[in-house]
């Protein structure tokens, strides 16, 4: 059976090898490099030796471990917020929350309506998929459509509105407006911000959307994947104390799951500990963000969400993103081409940066960019 994607035999921050040939990589998420990093790595290492490769079980039936406490501890510092908890998977931490929040509005008084949600067109397919398991009628505000979202926000102000976004739309380049729809929220309502692209790479210290809006406000609940920056596995739930133990004793998708495998917690710990200590690799990651969009500019390519490491190339055909796609892999870089759900019609390229990137693999990019993007006799 062919392939969909290439098969890798090894990665690193900047590379990886496929049928035995090392590759210039712009792909993925691992925007800090972490994942690769010699004493993230060694912190996997000593846990697997302490506590085994596996979760084994339920936290709330079978025990949890104090490194899964120590990882929630350690995630509520450095986001600012008061508590968090951990589970095995971004998505299922959309479930769990957005499933968490549709009960407690359908049985807090004196609501006669079901719950509302709230959701952008560009809202990622976890949060979609969490609002129609919790039963949410939804109303779509576009794509960012704030004229449209204050208004179903006035119209809905009876029903606990539930405002479902990502923080960062990172297949559309743009931020959410977070800001001005907690203008409009109701005290009751509740806003989830999906920030798997926001935390590690947005604001001064890197804590994602809100910091970057400067916002604290007890009625917005961060969900977020440990699998991007934090260069783990995992996901995460974070905000107010009452919010998380409500999902620790009433969501199914947190009680009856395994538990994070603790060579992930352990490598997701020690990642939040070096993103603190470290301020210089998000610094040499805005460097290299800038650089690829500098260059995006050069050749001719409209740049939208420069203040993100990605830049998408759309194409009007799938066949042409392949086409540079293939071309590129012949000059040893790999950048590759996709569809998506919520993608530009046609295809896209999507290039990638890290914080390891150097000056001189960006140029090399732009070169061969520069090479094939022209039009093909």
């Amino acid at each position: 059976m062919k392939r969909r994607t290439p098969a890798f035999e090894a990665t690193s921050a900047r590379f990886v090898q496929s049928d035995g040939i090392e590759l210039l990589a712009f792909h993925g998420c691992g925007y800090l490099g972490l994942g690769h990093d010699e004493r993230v790595q060694a912190a996997a290492t000593d846990a697997i030796g302490r506590y085994g490769t596996s979760g084994l079980a339920s936290r709330t039936t079978s025990g949890t471990l104090d490194l899964h406490e120590r990882l929630e501890t350690r995630l509520a510092e450095f986001l600012d917020v008061e508590s968090a908890l951990v589970l095995s998977d971004g998505y299922l931490a959309d479930l769990a929350i957005v499933a968490t929040l549709a009960e407690r509005a359908r049985k807090a008084p004196p609501s006669t309506r079901d719950p509302i949600g709230l959701m952008d067109a560009d809202d990622h397919p976890s949060l979609v998929e969490a609002a129609r398991l919790a039963g949410l009628r939804t109303m779509d505000y576009g794509s960012g459509d704030l004229t449209r979202a204050v208004a179903l926000l006035d119209a809905q102000k009876d029903a606990r509105p539930i405002v479902l976004t990502d923080g960062v739309f990172a297949m559309h380049g743009r931020l959410a407006a977070v800001g001005d729809l907690l203008r409009h929220l109701p005290e009751d309502g509740t806003m989830v911000v999906d920030d798997c692209h926001g935390v590690g790479v947005l604001g001064e210290k890197g804590r994602g959307t809100l910091e970057a809006f400067g916002i604290d406000d007890p009625r917005v609940v961060v969900t977020g994947s440990l699998a991007k920056a934090f260069g783990s596995s995992g996901g995460f739930i974070a905000g107010t104390t009452e919010h998380i133990e409500a999902v620790r004793s009433g969501a199914a998708s947190f009680i009856t799951t395994t538990a994070l495998s603790p060579p992930l917690a352990a490598a997701a710990l020690r990642s939040i500990e070096l993103i603190e200590s470290e301020p210089e690799r998000l610094e040499r990651l805005r460097a290299n963000t800038g650089q690829l969009h500098r260059s995006a500019r050069r050749l001719g390519i409209r740049s939208s969400g420069t203040f993100m490491p990605v830049l998408l190339m759309p194409f009007d055909h799938f066949t042409e993103a392949r086409r540079v796609s293939a071309a590129l892999h012949i000059e040893g870089i790999f950048a590759p081409a996709i569809r998506y759900p919520g993608a530009p019609d046609g295809g896209v390229i999507r290039v990638a940066v890290t914080s390891e990137h150097t000056a001189a693999d960006i140029r090399r990019l732009e070169e061969c960019l520069e090479r094939h993007l022209r039009p093909q006799d």
